[in-house]
């Protein structure tokens, strides 16, 4: 009952304090500019503090919002981004890819799948037999050797990648004009090996390695890499470490290689054989 009766002192106590309050303040406002014009500011103040705080939550709250709508924003430039990067395939053929032969036409292709991981890696591409791709032809980019048509569908084509140890390709040190075999270890996608330099030899790292020419896949010149080591092998052959200049992880454009002259060499190789086998 002491309890109650204190609790019921306090809050007369405390409504007699509010109403004394209010009076004065009413009683400065009307009776002192001064005293009239601070307490506008300090009532500013306050409205202010909780102005702030309201717009804050309220700001807090439309984060939601404005998160949702970025994302839409995001989408739709990874489909412009995707549009710009189909239209790269109608540009023209880089100068570096240009020979002075007019064996060769080139037709631009889109990685749309990529593996580097594997032992047998392979790629497909957004071109097939309807912008006249074909099985066997060579793919290349102006930095590199990427690898030959596995297989050609209507709009697609499967790559038999360079980073594939059963690809191989014949490869020439600029410097000495020395060809050997291009084929991959499996170790990393960022070299290759060349196999069967002869011992005699004279090369250093850092020398060139171009495609030979000797293939009817890779027209001539085009660069594979650099020569980082070397390991004699048998005593007979040098098989020299490439480090290649495509980045094959982060391959996008490519150009596939269309040889005119093409299926009047196969008719010649083929009658060599039927020629060879009739002999033996």
């Amino acid at each position: 009952m002491k309890g109650r009766n204190q609790y019921i002192l306090y809050l007369i106590n405390f409504i007699v304090f509010i109403l004394l309050e209010t009076v004065a303040l009413r009683l400065i406002s009307h009776n002192s500019v001064l005293q009239r014009t601070e307490l506008v500011k300090s009532i500013s103040t306050v409205t202010n503090v909780f102005s702030g705080g309201a717009g804050n939550i309220s700001r807090y709250f439309s984060l939601g919002k404005v998160n949702r709508r970025l994302a839409e924003e995001n989408v739709q430039l990874r489909r412009e981004n995707d549009r710009l990067q189909a239209a790269l395939s109608d540009l023209a053929v880089p100068d570096s890819l240009l020979t002075e032969s007019p064996l060769f036409d080139y037709i631009p292709a889109l990685v749309v799948s990529n593996s580097t991981d594997r032992l047998h890696n392979i790629l497909i591409i957004n071109k097939g037999k309807r912008d006249g791709i074909a099985a066997d032809m060579g793919v290349v980019t102006d930095r590199g050797i990427v690898g030959y048509i596995l297989s050609a569908g209507e709009k697609y084509s499967k790559v038999s990648s360079i980073l594939d140890i059963d690809n191989m390709a014949s490869g020439t040190l600029t410097g000495s004009n020395t060809f050997g075999v291009i084929q991959w270890d499996g170790k990393t996608a960022r070299r290759t090996v060349m196999h069967d330099i002869p011992v005699h030899t004279v090369f250093s790292e850092g020398d060139t390695v171009v495609s030979s020419g000797y293939s009817l896949i890779y027209p001539p010149g085009i660069p594979v890499g650099t020569v980082s080591g070397q390991m004699l092998r048998d005593g007979v052959n040098y098989d020299l470490t490439i480090d290649l200049f495509e980045e094959f992880s982060r391959l996008r454009q490519v150009y596939v290689v269309s040889r005119r002259d093409i299926q009047e060499l196969n008719d010649l190789m083929d009658d060599q054989q039927e020629k060879g086998g009739e002999q033996s």
